[in-house]
């Protein structure tokens, strides 16, 4: 092999690195040393059902690095992952790096998702259908696009395990965050919401993946 080839191929390598570094969670290991994590879920916990949220009457505050996290509910949910997106640049990737598009119900078996082409960009979630297998209303209320900010280093190497298809519990918090420059991201609370702002932004507490 020439030595202007090897030279190409170094140089391709370092760019490839550069630009897709290792999925990393920067803030996990303090975010573990300041949340209270719940543990265990609930009994209605089940893929045949729809996430259990509890509203806090109250919202409490955490504040991680110069974030500063507003508790919004309690949030637990077992699903199968319809999509996965990893992220590693930007605002978002140093709390979120993981995006999963999840199913429940209707939405978490085969012959129908057999039927609907399900995408990710962009920090959205994205369906298509040539005929409807379901309503377009159940879709809707039956999946979502959601932001996975990991709780702790171990909540986020189980996360990395959360590939297409396969099945996953979550338990945590629905979360605001924001910064002091006037940066935000806002949760969605309702699962009939779609577009802008219908994602939920849930940090992690415990997660299993099987």
């Amino acid at each position: 092999m020439n030595r202007k080839l090897v030279a190409l191929l170094l140089l391709a390598g370092i760019a490839w690195a550069l630009w897709n570094p290792p999925l990393s969670a920067p803030l996990a290991e303090e975010m573990a040393r300041v949340v209270e994590a719940p543990t265990g879920f609930a009994a209605g916990v089940s893929i045949d059902n729809e996430p259990l949220q509890q509203d806090f009457a109250t919202h409490p505050t955490l504040q991680v690095d110069e974030y500063e996290f507003t508790l919004v509910a309690d949030f637990q949910l077992e699903a199968r992952v319809l999509g996965r997106r990893d992220y590693r640049r930007g605002a978002e990737a140093r709390l979120s790096p993981i995006d999963l598009a999840l199913g429940w119900g209707p939405m978490a078996r085969d012959e129908i998702i057999d039927q609907i082409s399900i995408r990710q960009r962009g920090r959205f979630y994205f369906w298509r259908v040539e005929s409807y297998p379901i309503e377009h209303a159940a879709i809707v209320r039956n999946s979502a696009n959601m932001h996975m900010i990991p709780a702790s280093p171990e909540v986020f190497a189980e996360l990395k395990r959360a590939e297409r298809d396969r099945h996953v519990r979550l338990r945590g918090f629905l979360v605001n965050v924001e910064r002091p420059n006037g940066w935000h991201w806002r949760t969605s609370t309702t699962r009939t919401d779609s577009g802008a702002g219908a994602c939920e932004v849930v940090l992690v507490t415990a997660v299993q993946v099987y």
